[in-house]
């Protein structure tokens, strides 16, 4: 929800960041693919217990995730192979963290495997929502907003990074508003197969 509430006041500044990337003539899919190592690279860190390493590379693959969106739009690059590599690629970086705090942490696996219950759950209604509802959006297909974005997770994995001794706790409050998202989107699906919503995803009285 912050991607999507805030993201406009913060444009500003990514749009400057990405002119360079856009000036050397910087592929928005390398940019894509520098954001998913980075963020592979911070589960490895992870694992190895390099908790500062860790965070930077971070925050690294979280900029590099919103600067190759931009790039591809200030250089007219968008295309629905980029947002499919986006996609995937942000799911894998996830799935790097949490690999990493199992071998940081594997007491708490539990919490770890009802994550990627969540986000499976969660991302299916996402795609399915991406099909179904018009795209009124600057992206390639239609994002659904939800309680639970891009921006939330990386906060969360921080958290569990400076204080590991909550990682369970966290991650389990996590994983349920990511479930409550997940629910939230598969009603409004529903409602629109059924006609109780209209395209647009406005619900009828």
């Amino acid at each position: 929800m912050i991607d999507t509430k805030l993201r406009r006041f913060f444009q500003p500044i990514f749009t400057s960041i990405a002119k360079p990337f856009v000036a050397l003539r910087i592929h928005p899919d390398i940019i894509t693919l520098m954001a998913f190592i980075s963020g592979a690279i911070a589960g490895l860190c992870i694992a190895f217990g390099c908790i500062i390493s860790a965070l930077v590379l971070l925050w690294i693959s979280g900029l590099l995730d919103i600067l190759d969106g931009t790039v591809a739009r200030l250089s007219g690059r968008s295309s629905k192979i980029g947002a499919f590599l986006d996609l995937v690629f942000d799911r894998m970086v996830e799935s790097a963290i949490i690999l990493g705090f199992f071998f940081f942490l594997p007491e708490h696996a539990l919490a770890y495997l009802v994550f990627f219950i969540a986000v499976l759950f969660n991302f299916t209604t996402f795609m399915v929502a991406g099909a179904l509802f018009p795209n009124t959006g600057n992206k390639s297909m239609h994002y659904d907003i939800g309680l639970v974005e891009r921006t939330e997770t990386f906060f969360i994995f921080t958290l569990m990074l400076l204080w590991p001794t909550y990682v369970p706790i966290m991650l389990m409050i996590f994983n349920a508003i990511v479930f409550l998202t997940g629910i939230i989107r598969f009603v409004r699906i529903v409602k629109l197969e059924n006609g109780g919503i209209n395209p647009s995803g406005e619900i009828h009285s």
